[in-house]
């Protein structure tokens, strides 16, 4: 149903070449509109359970910072990437054939919203409070989003360039620039983290 909606609204929408696959935009449009809260739902919590639980001290002594935030920020992406892949799976019995790159569109936009709460597991120091920032954030930052991608108000439209929904709905090579968003948000968290008092 879903995937019927949005094929038939994907040029009023201007969703260019995400648009061509009815299948893989249902996908593509519940990853988007929820990928943010599912991740903040689930993910929100990698590094600040283990430093309120004091495991990470032990983590230190055994490997270095770095190595700690990549494991556990892949560790949540291949979980991630189990979730997308069983969705297309399950489209590929009605679709046909198994949609490559819709799956690649959302696990580079979700590689983002997972470094965002990287970021934020890192900064704020108890679990339940990522949760409510990372639930606030999800729900604030795409209709923000949208906003500045479908407005010409000059206050609002900048903010297009900076979230990861524009380089999505561009497609094509621009998804290079939704991976180098999440490569720079991971940078950032690993020297956060560095500085961090365990």
């Amino acid at each position: 149903m879903i995937a019927d909606t949005m094929t038939s609204s994907a040029d009023e929408l201007g969703l260019g070449d995400v648009g061509k696959d009815g299948y893989a935009l249902g996908t593509l449009f519940i990853v988007f509109a929820l990928g943010f809260l599912f991740i903040a739902s689930l993910s929100h919590d990698q590094i600040n359970r283990e430093v309120s639980s004091r495991t990470m001290r032990f983590l230190v002594t055994k490997t270095g910072r770095t190595n700690i935030l990549l494991g556990k920020y892949l560790g949540v992406w291949l979980f991630w990437l189990f979730c997308i892949s069983a969705s297309f799976i399950l489209i590929t019995f009605v679709s046909g054939n198994f949609l490559w790159y819709g799956l690649l569109e959302c696990m580079v936009f979700l590689s983002v919203a997972l470094a965002f709460n990287l970021i934020f597991s890192i900064i704020l120091p108890k679990p339940a409070l990522s949760m409510f920032f990372g639930i606030t954030f999800a729900l604030v930052f795409p209709g923000i989003s949208f906003w500045a991608i479908y407005s010409d108000k000059i206050y609002i439209s900048w903010f297009k360039y900076i979230t990861p929904y524009y380089y999505s709905t561009l497609g094509e090579y621009y998804l290079l620039i939704n991976i180098l968003y999440a490569g720079v948000l991971f940078l950032i968290a690993a020297t956060i983290f560095k500085g961090r008092d365990l």
